[in-house]
């Protein structure tokens, strides 16, 4: 017997494909798209098969599920879950909202208070600081808060962390162990980059990630990405902080349900990769994608880390570098790092990079121009991640050498007033995300949230890269703008292409995954400053309608 087919009526259906940009209606059959266009131009299919017209959307605007390629629902569970939040902005959660603060005073008296409401010596952790917002909060600062229990202050931009005394001892930091990590700084109880993932983690892990929270954490993941109408996200941290053995149940028991209305692609990390399975890391990655099912995806990627974070001021820069005279960081000296890439390059891997800096740009696309040398390789999509301050120059190489890019599109809106004051200057600034340039070269580029460095509305980030404004309102680099179209293409079947997943999802054509979402409103036709208050009402995925609970 044929199965039956779904069919979904909307008040406009936003296709993303050239051939028919607009339809009113869409078949599901199998989870697949049958065909899409008018009740009437359906007629054929409907004709020879059972079939059931939905008109929930009726009145709403479907679109391609949207598509976010870099998120971390790990880190969602470290930072965001069962945490206090103190950071510059308000930060929106399902049940609270925290509200934001942006001075040294107000930051250490909602520690104090923090720390009076919950007594006892357990460790007391908040997530948000940030130094151009909060001041530099310091070890002794923290001792002030308390003398006796850890306290520590994370990082906004997650690769860092501040600690009281305590704290450094309960995480077994001494001031020996500062010389044997240069981005340990003991007197003032800093803690970044390696030596958090490394050192500090063995005892943070632990502490943080014990199956129950772990779960509870990957629920509110699930909750948020779905409220932003996301059906596909890419996980760029896998097995980065533990084993893929030890990482895969938990995911599988966490998002490989019904309850889940998305699939995560799963991306091992090359430096975790190496760590756990040394000279297997190739046929470990291997053996990981026979593994892959509907929801949670192997497909042949990797990713490495090139220079630190640019929430951090981090990112290595070329000359005239930071304003204030001090140096970025490198996750993976590039000469390291390109030795992790090489056997995944052979092995036909499509590499994906996190890059932060223009000296780190530099850096990634020399790693490219000599892997690409030694061994060639055609349709590679070498994808650089975040991209968040490149030189004019750098868009040019990018599409020379076939590489795309994945930007996080918050990073003019929250950081661009202080980088402009700090850091980068007003004239460097312009050229954070410089998305214009990459698209006047031909490179197809995506948007990520990176959540919990930004919130997982792709519709907000949308907004962020057309206007280029900044929290204070002020408009950065306006010819790297790009239009609403290549936005909206940006989270959707542009977003498909940095994944080589275009031939599945990313538009709805015939033959395509079932992956909608649905919104309230047509982002075409509301002035431009509303698109990124759309509501979503829900998803489908993979035909399966998932509304969002209000």
């Amino acid at each position: 017997m044929t199965s039956p087919i779904t069919v979904f009526t909307a008040k406009k259906i936003i296709t993303m494909e050239p051939t028919l940009p607009e339809a009113t209606a869409v078949a599901v059959k199998d989870g697949l798209i049958a065909s899409v266009g008018t009740l009437e131009s359906l007629q054929p299919w409907l004709e020879a098969h059972p079939h059931e017209i939905v008109d929930t959307c009726k009145d709403k605007i479907i679109m391609p599920g949207f598509i976010d390629n870099h998120q971390h629902p790990k880190l969602i569970t470290l930072l965001l879950s069962g945490r206090h939040i103190i950071a510059p902005y308000d930060w929106e959660l399902p049940a609270v909202t925290y509200k934001g603060v942006q001075s040294k005073a107000e930051y250490l008296a909602q520690f104090k208070q923090l720390n009076a409401d919950y007594p006892g010596d357990e460790p007391l952790i908040a997530w948000g600081y940030h130094d151009l917002f909060h001041g530099d909060v310091t070890r002794r600062d923290l001792d002030t808060v308390s003398p006796k229990r850890p306290i520590i202050a994370w990082h906004r931009s997650g690769h860092e962390i501040i600690c009281n005394t305590p704290a450094l001892k309960w995480l077994n930091i001494t001031p020996e162990t500062s010389k044997q990590y240069h981005v340990i700084q003991y007197d003032i109880g800093r803690v970044s980059e390696m030596a958090l993932i490394i050192h500090a983690f063995k005892v943070l892990g632990p502490h943080l990630t014990s199956p129950e929270k772990m779960l509870q954490g990957l629920e509110l993941a699930r909750e948020l990405i779905h409220r932003g109408g996301i059906t596909t996200i890419g996980d760029n941290m896998f097995g980065l902080t533990a084993s893929a053995d030890d990482e895969l149940p938990l995911f599988q028991q966490a998002f490989d349900n019904e309850a889940t209305p998305f699939r995560v692609i799963l991306v091992p990390a090359t430096m975790g990769m190496f760590r756990f399975y040394g000279d297997e890391a190739v046929a470990k990655a291997n053996a990981l994608q026979e593994q892959s099912t509907r929801r949670l995806i192997f497909n042949k990627a990797v990713k490495g880390f090139a220079d630190g974070a640019f929430i951090s001021q981090l990112m290595q820069l070329r000359p005239p570098g930071y304003i204030d005279g001090h140096h970025g960081e490198w996750m993976t000296a590039p000469e390291a790092l390109q030795q992790q890439f090489e056997p995944f390059w052979q092995a036909g891997y499509q590499i994906q990079v996190h890059v932060n800096g223009d000296l780190g740009v530099d850096a990634t696309l020399d790693i490219l121009q000599a892997l690409l040398e030694k061994h060639p390789r055609y349709d590679h999509r070498y994808c650089l991640e975040h991209f968040g301050y490149s030189a004019p120059d750098q868009p040019g190489r990018v599409a020379a050498l076939g590489a795309t890019v994945s930007a996080n599109g918050y990073y003019v809106y929250f950081w661009g007033d202080r980088y402009s004051q700090s850091g980068l200057g007003p004239d460097r600034a312009g050229g954070i995300i410089r998305l214009g340039s990459l698209v006047k070269n031909g490179v197809r580029v995506s948007l990520h949230a990176d959540t919990p460095m930004a919130p997982a509305k792709p519709l907000l980030a949308v907004w962020a890269v057309v206007t280029r404004q900044t929290a204070a309102g002020q408009v950065l680099g306006p010819g790297e703008a790009l239009t609403l179209d290549q936005a909206l293409r940006a989270i959707t079947i542009d977003a498909a292409y940095a994944r080589k997943m275009e031939d599945q999802i990313g538009s709805i054509s015939a033959g395509k995954k079932a992956d909608f979402t649905i919104l309230e409103k047509d982002p075409y036709a509301v002035p431009l400053d509303e698109v990124k208050d759309i509501p979503v009402w829900g998803t489908v995925f993979e035909g399966q309608v998932y509304p969002i609970a209000k």
